[in-house]
């Protein structure tokens, strides 16, 4: 009988991911299946630091929507708790405490880092784009 399995790991920009195949294949590894997402903890460092008004609330909504389009609706209550507990909209600490809130309990830690990524960066473009239609006179 055969064993699936999961490997999360970190690899330089210098380690391509072929390289990566190339070894998990001459090992006899077949099936493989690779998602790859920024680093979480070079991501968070990356985050603005100063605080970006609305960005909570954005927050929310994103993963009100998210639910509404067919996310986990254990992951989506513990977001929206965790959104309203930390109380901020400064992006790494609210993206810390989403993270948390999820990893290991309703999501691997791979797809809360992933989910996480992805909401804290819409919402972000999201208000800076809106903040910029706002400022452009056009």
């Amino acid at each position: 009988m055969r064993t699936q399995n999961e490997i999360t790991f970190v690899t330089d920009d210098d380690v391509g991911i072929g390289t990566v195949m190339h070894l998990l294949e001459t090992a006899g590894v077949s099936d493989i299946k690779i998602r790859t997402q920024p680093h979480y903890g070079d991501w968070l460092e990356g985050l603005p630091n100063e605080s970006i008004p609305g960005l909570s609330g954005e927050c929310r909504e994103w993963i009100r929507h998210w639910g509404n389009g067919g996310g986990d609706q254990s992951s989506e209550t513990c977001i929206t708790d965790a959104i309203n507990e930390a109380n901020t909209d400064i992006p790494a600490v609210l993206a810390d405490a989403i993270y948390g809130s999820v990893a290991d309990y309703s999501k691997s830690e791979f797809e809360a880092e992933n989910l996480t990524i992805t909401m804290v960066d819409a919402c972000v473009a999201e208000l800076r784009g809106t903040k910029l239609t706002e400022e452009d006179p056009k």
